[in-house]
């Protein structure tokens, strides 16, 4: 998964820096065309960006029976967030579209997840999720576009490693994920802009079906919180 992201953001950068080449040199003309407005319908939106979240991570304990799941642990925890998105407008107001990305958190696997490793040191979480979106645009004028959004899709928590020669580590869980926020667009030239975005959201994964796991197989993972991101966005079309 960690590959898949590196290769899209390689893509979408070598997309950007192609286009501030070409953007610069028609800054001019921009300024000479009729007003577009930032989000209209036949709009197409790409964007990458990074951030951070700061969430109550959780885990619970499934007992054989399938009852309700005992409490592990509840903590506040901060990650890094990477996603990429993409988003047509289907009106001058609305816009439909596609989001993914994933969180790294460091956790304590005793505290969390009931295993220890040496030292006790943390490991690393990384969470994904691929979501579909609806946007509603508020406002939006030559260059600024101001939108309120929600999302929900799949939602997995993966981490694995190996402690010393022969204690290998391996959990995954898979779940659904749900988001709300809004997202500021400012173009500095015709196609290629800013954007930052604030969110709240709350994901469940369970490990359950799940065949290859070598650690805490009745362990659920339940993460909810805020995100902040900043990164670019391009537009195609006019």
């Amino acid at each position: 998964m960690k590959n898949k992201y590196q290769i899209s953001a390689l893509l979408l950068s070598l997309v950007l820096l192609f286009t501030v080449s070409t953007t610069l040199n028609a800054q001019k003309m921009f300024r000479k065309l009729p007003a577009v407005k930032a989000f209209h319908r036949g709009s197409f939106l790409v964007g990458i960006s990074e951030g951070t979240t700061i969430a109550v991570y959780t885990t619970k304990q499934r007992s054989e029976s399938f009852g309700t799941p005992n409490l592990v642990k509840r903590g506040l925890n901060e990650g890094c967030r990477d996603p990429l998105f993409i988003e047509y407008g289907i009106s001058n107001h609305w816009g439909l579209g596609l989001s993914s990305g994933k969180d790294i958190f460091s956790v304590s696997p005793s505290d969390y997840y009931g295993f220890t490793v040496s030292n006790n040191a943390p490991i690393k979480i990384s969470t994904g999720e691929f979501t579909f979106d609806a946007a509603y645009h508020v406002f939006a004028n030559k260059r600024l576009d101001l939108s309120v959004f929600n999302s929900i899709g799949c939602f997995s928590v993966n981490f694995q490693g190996q402690d010393g020669d022969a204690n290998p580590y391996k959990y995954t869980a898979n779940g659904k994920i749900w988001r709300f926020g809004t997202k500021v667009r400012y173009y500095f030239f015709r196609h290629l802009g800013a954007v930052g975005m604030l969110s709240y959201y709350a994901a469940h994964a369970s490990p359950k079906n799940v065949k290859d796991n070598t650690v805490a197989s009745n362990y659920n993972t339940n993460i909810s919180g805020y995100a902040i991101e900043i990164g670019l966005c391009y537009r195609f079309f006019r």
